[in-house]
């Protein structure tokens, strides 16, 4: 890799890197969350004021949970005679083998780049609905995509009168399962649920629209779509081409910086995606607006580990980046950030459920920093500041403490951060691995970490290189409170006060006195 330049040079003035968690604002299924509880929060990185400087970067895990997909029938632009004639009380089962037929015969045109075939299957009337069907295709026929199917789960919400009046009497809102893979990427599907407003046109049902109820776009659903592929990056957006070009070259970079520590057996291809501007981002998000957004730089998404959902463990998760952030962070910053949503990646790929966030941050910090020439005195210095004021923290970072909505989380970055580094420093690579593994239910022994830069000789590879690792490596996870004593021989206050000694030390000040108890840290 070429020369690195200095801190000073690589951020924007006054800010140093760092990762958060927000939560976003649906549910994967396009529905509003009740409230700001913790079930889909997400990780997240930002900025914080420092002697380098500051700048954005935040994670957050989304929730889509992949599941087997469905054979694609159907072919092209004649698909629309296939979808049946609706009778104007067709039992709601006749209603919904007619749409699966039809949205049998989309899939089966996107996957052929056929804009004919898809427009076919649309009301003429809807317009706008028209014009961005089309911009969708057009931009999917840049995706490598390797499956792409549709399932009819059941009827959407009931359409208001003025609106039913508007497209016709038989008009309804169907409520569908989107699954694809990319290639090369994807070995179980991805998810997404939609909803299409249904409606009858000369004995045929046809689609109209896809905003009455609860969907969740994917970036070629926003604008005009464009792709590059690195190496090990495959970035697909609807920024400007040489932003694209950018992204992959460093995404290729963090890669093989996530290699050298984590080790192969992850699926080593990572999907960057880069819409072209914050309400874009706001969109994919799910969020009604863009409120505390300003701190975020880039954010993983991903199906909830511990949701159980069929193929959940084996999802891919997706890098997706802030536009606005490309302006305040320099060349090392950009890499600093997606080396840390890599990490996310290679963790949680065949993960049975995610780390507490102190280790999941904490851990990603560290492989993020590790090379980077940034140490804790310029990118903790938030954080050994609050030590020197004796405010320091007495636990490990909470759920809550990663959280932007309650409050600053850059110090609970550089906690999460430094008590990743206590455990690495004082018990070894070897043993912190073990414990990420074990934490995210990984059998000992088996998946990603196992074989390292250092350690995998010329042709031999993981068996599981490539793929979203093996049902069978996965275990029950250990609550921290069993794996710390298991994996590293002292108990969680044990651990805990090591820290505060390590930062302690790092602050200059005596170290302080042991609480009588410590949180669960997770």
């Amino acid at each position: 890799m070429a020369e690195r330049p200095g801190p000073a040079e690589a951020l924007a003035p006054r800010a140093v890197l760092l990762g958060r968690r927000v939560p976003t604002g649906r549910d994967e299924d396009g529905r509003r969350r009740p409230g700001p509880g913790r079930s889909r929060t997400g990780r997240s990185r930002a900025g914080r004021a420092g002697a380098a400087a500051a700048a954005a970067a935040l994670l957050l895990a989304g929730c889509h949970g992949p599941a087997a997909e469905r054979p694609v029938a159907g072919a092209g632009s004649s698909a629309a005679s296939s979808v049946g004639a609706p009778a104007e009380a067709a039992p709601a089962d006749e209603r919904s083998t007619a749409l699966q037929r039809l949205l049998d015969a989309r899939a089966a045109a996107v996957l052929a780049h056929d804009v004919d075939g898809v427009l076919a299957l649309v009301d003429p009337g809807a317009a706008a609905f028209r014009e961005r069907q089309e911009r969708t295709v057009l931009g999917l026929a840049r995706v490598p995509l390797a499956a792409w199917s549709y399932e009819v789960v059941g009827e959407g919400p009931r359409l208001a009168e003025d609106r039913r009046a508007e497209l016709g009497g038989t008009a309804w809102v169907a409520d569908v399962r989107l699954r694809y893979r990319v290639e090369g990427v994807d070995v179980v599907d991805q998810q997404r649920q939609r909803s299409f407003t249904v409606v009858e046109r000369g004995g045929t049902w046809l689609l109209a629209d896809d905003v009455d109820g609860p969907s969740r776009p994917d970036v070629w659903d926003l604008g005009a779509v464009d792709v590059v592929r690195g190496s090990r990056t495959l970035v697909v957006g609807t920024a400007p081409r040489p932003v694209l070009e950018q992204q992959a070259a460093l995404g290729d970079a963090a890669a093989e910086r996530v290699d050298a520590v984590w080790g192969t057996a992850w699926p080593r291809t990572t999907v960057v995606v880069v819409p072209d501007d914050a309400d874009q981002l706001v969109r994919l998000l799910g969020r009604e607006d863009a409120a505390g957004l300003d701190q975020v730089a880039a954010l993983t998404t991903g199906a909830d580990r511990s949701s159980g959902a069929p193929g959940a463990a084996g999802a891919v998760d997706r890098v997706l980046v802030n536009p606005a952030a490309l302006d305040v962070l320099g060349e090392l910053g950009r890499e600093v950030v997606l080396t840390h949503e890599t990490t996310h990646v290679a963790v949680r790929a065949g993960a049975a459920a995610d780390p507490p966030p102190w280790l999941s941050e904490g851990f990603a910090e560290l492989v993020a920093y590790e090379g980077a020439g940034l140490g804790p005195d310029v990118a903790a210095a938030d954080l050994l500041a609050e030590v020197r004021a004796g405010r320091g923290p007495v636990a490990p970072p909470s759920a809550a403490d990663f959280d932007p909505a309650v409050g600053a989380v850059a110090p609970a970055y550089s906690a999460a951060w430094l008590a990743v580094r206590t455990v690495d420093l004082r018990h070894g690579r070897a043993a912190l691995l073990e414990l990420v593994r074990a934490a995210s239910g990984r059998a000992a022994g088996a998946g990603a970490g196992d074989r390292t830069a250092g350690d995998q000789g010329a042709g031999d590879q993981s068996a599981e290189e490539g793929t979203a690792e093996g049902e069978g490596l996965r275990v029950a996870p250990l609550p921290l409170a069993e794996a710390v004593p298991r994996v590293l021989g002292v108990d969680l206050d044990v651990l805990t006060a090591q820290w505060r000694e390590d930062l302690a030390a790092l602050a200059g000040v005596d170290a302080p006195e042991a609480p009588a108890t410590s949180g669960d840290g997770g």
